[in-house]
């Protein structure tokens, strides 16, 4: 068939990973506990609606539990809506470059994907325009880490004639540095918003596959009919759970992230590298016409970070933020590289 498939970092256990965006500290410690207290539910099947998950959601993030629905990662979110909303000829609207599944659940769903390119200085760009029944923003962007305007959220919401995704997978980095900027308090005023979050990025559970959906009641009772039917095991609620509970913990692997970024970019600042602001746990580095030798050559050295080939980001080189050390392993192997 002729669709392309979305194409996920290289997956080495030997490697240093600093490709995919994963958290560098590990999830919670009562996360294992919780996690191991479920096996004795193991032959029963989970619970459909993750009812528990979702009502701890709900207060955390201050909505009501009829506006959540929980998935098998935020990936999971993004197929029920594509399901829910799509008919083959219909147009998707997103920024470009972005987070590349979109085209990819797009395509599976027989719609037109139109991709907007961002301005130089990564202003989100008037999707509006394309006639979209369902646009899709990264806030903080992937791969660029840059965050989008909340007016120009709220004035694109107010002029889709279809339904805005707000993708806010690292979200809590942008706020650990720049204080409040999601889009969620938006929900009581645009019934076609939905905010997309994840445990796999700052709660480090990228391995349990768990996602959140946020929007109107109504919305979230239609994606529930098209869901997978037992789609979160019993593992992830748990986990997601116990990861939800223990604020202390996800505050301060924020902050050592965002920490360990800033020392990152000072030694890469001191290199001659840039990269437009990120407010996520990676850079996205514009390295010139050697980021695929380099990309290759740290390979070679058990290190990953990410690199494509398409011309937009071919000169550039996305770079997680691990800990100290991971940090020093890649600078030490930068510098033995760099002509």
């Amino acid at each position: 068939m002729a669709l392309a498939g979305y194409e996920p970092g290289a997956q080495r256990p030997d490697a240093l990973k600093l490709n995919t965006n994963e958290c560098a500290w590990p999830p919670a410690p009562g996360v294992e506990a919780a996690a191991l207290a479920a096996v004795e539910g193991l032959p029963r099947y989970p619970d459909p609606r993750a009812t528990a998950l979702c009502a701890a959601a709900a207060e955390r993030y201050g909505v009501s539990s009829a506006q959540v629905l929980a998935g098998n990662g935020s990936d999971d979110c993004l197929t029920m809506i594509f399901r829910a909303h799509l008919a083959p000829g219909d147009v998707v609207a997103a920024p470009a470059p972005t987070y590349g599944l979109y085209r990819t659940l797009a395509g599976v769903q027989g719609a037109r994907y139109v991709a907007v390119d961002y301005g130089p200085d990564w202003a989100l760009p008037d999707l509006a325009v394309t006639g979209a029944r369902l646009a899709l923003v990264a806030h903080p962007n992937n791969p660029s880490g840059t965050l989008a305007e909340i007016d120009a959220l709220r004035r694109l919401a107010d002029r889709l004639d279809g339904v805005l995704v707000v993708d806010e997978a690292y979200v809590d980095f942008a706020e650990g540095e720049a204080g409040p900027c999601s889009v969620l308090p938006l929900l009581s005023e645009h019934a076609n918003l939905i905010v997309l979050r994840t445990f796999s990025k700052s709660f480090g559970l990228a391995g349990a596959r768990l996602g959140l959906l946020f929007a109107h009641a109504d919305l979230v009772t239609q994606y529930a009919k098209v869901k997978d039917s037992y789609n979160v095991d019993s593992f992830a609620q748990a986990a997601g759970l116990a990861a939800l509970a223990d604020r202390a913990w996800h505050g301060d692997v924020v902050a050592r992230t965002l920490a360990e970024r800033a020392r990152l970019e000072a030694a890469l600042t001191a290199r001659g590298w840039r990269w437009p602001r990120s407010f996520a746990n990676f850079l996205l580095c514009h390295v010139g016409p050697e980021a695929e030798r380099l990309y290759r050559a740290l390979e070679t050295d058990g290190i990953l970070v990410r690199w494509w080939s398409q011309p937009a980001l071919r000169e550039t080189l996305r770079i997680t933020v691990g800990r100290p050390e991971h940090t020093d392993r890649l600078l030490a192997a930068l510098d033995r590289h760099l002509r």
